[in-house]
This record gives structure tokens, sequence and C-alpha cells, in this order.
């Protein structure tokens, strides 16, 4: 009995570290047709509207950590920050709250001694709860209204917003990257 607790007290911590320490994971990136032919000199971001349940307002630091990260990346293939630019960008968020489970198997099962009617079947136990983000980045022509470039990660949100710049400049620079190599 004490194995087995001390087993699975093991794999739940190895499973919260790999978790904890995964950076994001880049979904998909897609540009739209002629986006090589357009001359981008400058970008500058949407105006911030939220759809949010109440009592759960966005941290502004958190929404300035994205824009940092993402005018890092366009500011690193050329572009200016302007008041009246010609490539606008438009980001969403989407949080949500997730519970870690883990199956149970035959290991977890009680010692059975008796009656004939005895049950035990495999069931996913809740261990911890975490919350996700998938971050969706839009990149419109100003001209035309419309999309040219869509890049969309997500990964499991920190606390820490040291961690959580990190994780968003890694993750930032992976889907610009993969954005920029699909334009040449």
């Amino acid at each position: 009995m004490m194995k087995n607790i001390y087993y699975t007290s093991l794999l739940l911590l190895v499973g919260l570290l790999m978790v904890a320490c995964s950076p994001g994971r880049v979904i998909s990136t897609e540009l739209g047709p002629g986006i090589q032919e357009q001359n981008y000199q400058t970008y500058n971001f949407y105006d911030l509207k939220v759809d949010a349940p109440e009592g759960t307002p966005p941290n502004p630091e958190r929404i300035e950590i994205l824009k940092t990260a993402i005018s890092r990346e366009l500011e690193a293939v050329g572009l200016k920050k302007a008041d009246d630019p010609n490539l606008c960008v438009n980001i969403g968020v989407v949080v949500e709250n997730k519970i870690q489970t883990r199956e149970t198997d035959i290991r977890d099962a009680p010692i059975y001694i008796g009656q004939r009617r005895y049950h035990w079947e495999v069931e996913e136990v809740p261990v911890g709860e975490y919350r996700e983000g998938t971050v969706t980045i839009d990149l419109v022509d100003a001209a035309s209204d419309e999309m040219v470039g869509q890049a969309v990660a997500s990964g499991v949100i920190v606390e820490d917003n040291e961690k959580l710049k990190k994780r968003v400049d890694q993750v930032a620079a992976r889907a610009f990257a993969k954005l920029w190599k699909e334009a040449s």
C-alpha cells in the first residue's frame, strides 16, 4: 500500500513538473495569398475589447507582455509601430480552467474479501487544477481590412509574470519564425 502511494506521488510530481516546464506550443500559422507582394512598413494593435465573465477582468500587465513580444518580432523584420499603420494586429485570448486527472488501475483497487457483488472499474481521478490559454494573433491589411496572416499558440498559464514573459517570448519567436518561413 505504501509502495503504491509512493509511486503514485512520484508519477504525479513528474507530471506536474512536465506541465510546469512546458513553454507552450504553436498550434498553427497561416499566411494569406499575396502577402509577399505587400510591402508593410508599419504596424499597430487594434484596441482591446474585453468579453470576460464578471469579476475576471484581464490583467493589463499580461496583455502588455503579449504586445511586447509581438512588437519585438514585427520590428525584427523591419516594421515600425505607427499611429496610421498599414498592418494591424488583433490579439484574441481564451483562458480555460482545466482539471488534471490520472486514470486508476487495478493496483488502486482495494483488496476484496467477501460478497460476490463486488464491482471495480477504471476511472479518472482529479489530481490538480490549472489554467490553459490560447492566443490568436491576426495580421490584418489596414487598407483592405482583410486578414493576411494568423498564428495560434497555446500553453499552461503560470502565475509568475517573469516566467510568463519568458514563455510568451519563446512562443512568439517560434510562431513568427514559422510565419516568416511561409512568407519566403
